[in-house]
């Protein structure tokens, strides 16, 4: 079985030691009793999932599945069967199989990765090479009933220059062991360092399906849904990347008049721990998870228990989350996308800055919203104009035949070159370029407790079953704010006091911003104004009437003000 909690002290100690130490300091009872290579027999799989996963031969084949689940130990089983199943060469008639494994630090391999695949293959099966900082090679001679099989694995660190560190190293397969953990770049890498090894002249003389013959496989629990892997996790994703990535490959081979090979991707759910159908649970304590889950329950991390037990990708947290008691996201984010109503107007909220942000939505009675869309982009920093060109774009393609009725903006978009060209206003900027007037939000004169219980409000109601408060699945930066990272901080007033805050360091506190100046718009007391509709793409660009000042004696730059004022 793979390495579990229970060994997280022993790998400690190993990671901390010199490789060949380490070598030997792994106990027997982490290897097999019998000192050969598992190939005449019958293999015990953890369950369904993991046998599928086992005999897959697609390009790509990935599983996920909770901690315990086996799934380290399916993949290097799996490896074996591969070696077994290659073409013989038609040089030596030996099977030349040679994997590669790759981590990001030496401390990873020996701490977890090294452990469990000493499990399946034992050191003393073959010979070791290498040491502390370098990579290490474990070659291993053996047979089975059709000859002989020359297994060599290789484990590397890449450290911070993936591409370097790749440079010019030849593969059969490669394992890219906790798949999540590695950076997107590896799994491109990867693909030109597989099906390297043998050379080809031992394949010469076979039929040319059996002249390639390389996979890389990855094993993780369920990644952040804001980490790269995530995208292989869901299958309507995983199917575009691989037709676009089939797409390229057939261009490149008709342009150069090679045979075309298409590429399989395969990937693998393990059920959760307290899912029916749960995996490898015969070779766990009987309380194994129920300890886990008591202990993060008791550090309030439910984000661990869902990524560790239940094999749910979720949101990371970094910090308390502000909506932590009011939000669910099983009853506030929607399963299936939602359809806005043809007879409603849309409602948008924005707030300003280099990375600005736009939450689009539909107030359907008192208390009761769907947040419809988002618009940010935290990687660019954005001038006004270009934001209000891109919200444009959304709403003619996501909207095209509904009006915009009301738009509300931060105070602080008021200001004067707040991000925006010359001396105009970043709302008048953004309002401009998206076609419709963006009125600055006076409700609460831009206070942070009115904004918070705005949200709250409808996160508390309930009407005829349905929440007052229902988010579109898309709208990814939105429920990462809600679950994970819209979280409190502590900051000191300038009596010295200290006080509890939204900490305003993550992005996606910008679009929870966006999100309260348009709830507000409904709330109680809300000042609402006249709106325009949003133009047609003949008319975008004409600058809207003017707007009177949106005077307040709060501070429109700082809605933490009231604290001490």
């Amino acid at each position: 079985m793979s390495a579990t909690i229970s060994d997280v002290e022993e790998e400690r100690r190993l990671a901390g030691l010199r490789a060949t130490e380490a070598l030997a300091e792994i106990p027997a009872s982490r290897q097999l009793a019998t000192g050969e290579m598992p190939v005449d027999r019958e293999e015990t799989l953890p369950g369904p999932v993991s046998q599928a996963f086992f005999f897959s031969d697609a390009d790509l084949n990935l599983i996920m599945g909770p901690v315990g689940s086996g799934k380290t130990t399916t993949t290097v089983k799996s490896r074996i069967r591969r070696a077994v199943m290659m073409p013989r060469s038609t040089i030596d008639g030996i099977r030349h199989y040679s994997l590669g494994t790759v981590r990001k630090t030496y401390r990873e391999l020996w701490s977890t990765t090294i452990p469990s695949y000493l499990e399946t293959v034992p050191k003393a099966l073959g010979s070791w090479s290498g040491g502390r900082g370098d990579p290490v090679t474990h070659v291993v001679e053996f047979e089975d009933n059709f000859g002989p099989i020359l297994w060599t694995t290789q484990f590397l660190a890449f450290g911070d220059d993936p591409t370097n560190a790749m440079r010019g190293l030849q593969f059969t397969d490669m394992w890219l062991n906790e798949f999540d953990t590695n950076p997107e770049d590896i799994l491109m890498l990867a693909v030109g360092r597989i099906a390297r090894a043998p050379a080809l002249d031992h394949f010469r003389g076979y039929p040319p399906h059996l002249r390639s013959y390389g996979q890389i496989v990855g094993d993780m629990n369920a990644p952040a849904e804001d980490n790269w892997a995530y995208a292989f996790t869901q299958p309507e994703q995983l199917a575009r990347i691989e037709r676009e990535t089939n797409a390229a490959l057939a261009d490149a081979a008709e342009a150069q008049g090679d045979p075309y090979k298409p590429v399989k991707f395969d990937f693998h759910r393990q059920p959760g721990a307290r899912e029916p159908g749960a995996e490898n649970l015969d070779n766990l304590g009987s309380t194994y998870y129920a300890r886990q889950v008591a202990t993060m329950k008791a550090a309030g991390r439910g984000d661990m228990i869902e990524r560790l037990i239940d094999n749910r990708p979720t949101f990371l947290r970094v910090g308390d989350p502000v909506f932590r008691r009011e939000f669910n996201p099983s009853i506030h984010v929607s399963a299936r996308p939602i359809q806005a109503d043809p007879d409603l107007g849309l409602i948008i909220g924005l707030d300003q800055g280099f990375t600005p942000a736009a939450v689009i939505g539909q107030h359907l009675g008192p208390l009761q919203w769907v947040v419809l869309a988002e618009l940010m982009f935290p990687k660019e920093h954005l001038f006004a104009k270009t934001f209000g060109e891109r919200l444009a774009d959304l709403l003619d393609r996501r909207f095209p035949s509904l009006e915009v009725h009301e738009a509300w903006g931060d105070l602080a978009g008021e200001a004067e070159g707040a991000q925006a060209e010359e001396n105009a206003t970043w709302n008048r900027e953004v309002g401009k370029a998206a076609g419709f007037i963006i009125k600055p939000q006076v409700v609460g004169g831009n206070r942070i407790n009115p904004r918070l219980e705005a949200v709250r409000a409808p996160l508390e109601h309930l009407h005829e079953g349905q929440p007052g408060l229902l988010i579109d699945p898309s709208c990814t930066y939105t429920r990462a704010g809600f679950q994970a990272r819209y979280v409190w901080t502590e900051e000191v007033t300038p009596t010295g006091n200290k006080r509890k805050v939204p900490n305003k360091k993550y992005v996606e506190a910008n679009v929870m911003d966006a999100l309260q100046y348009m709830l507000l718009s409904k709330h109680q007391g809300a000042v609402r104004g006249s709106y325009q509709p949003r133009a047609s793409s003949s008319q975008r660009g004409r600058p809207p009437p003017p707007e009177p000042d949106a005077g307040s004696r709060w501070s429109t730059t700082d809605p933490y003000a009231e604290a001490w004022r």
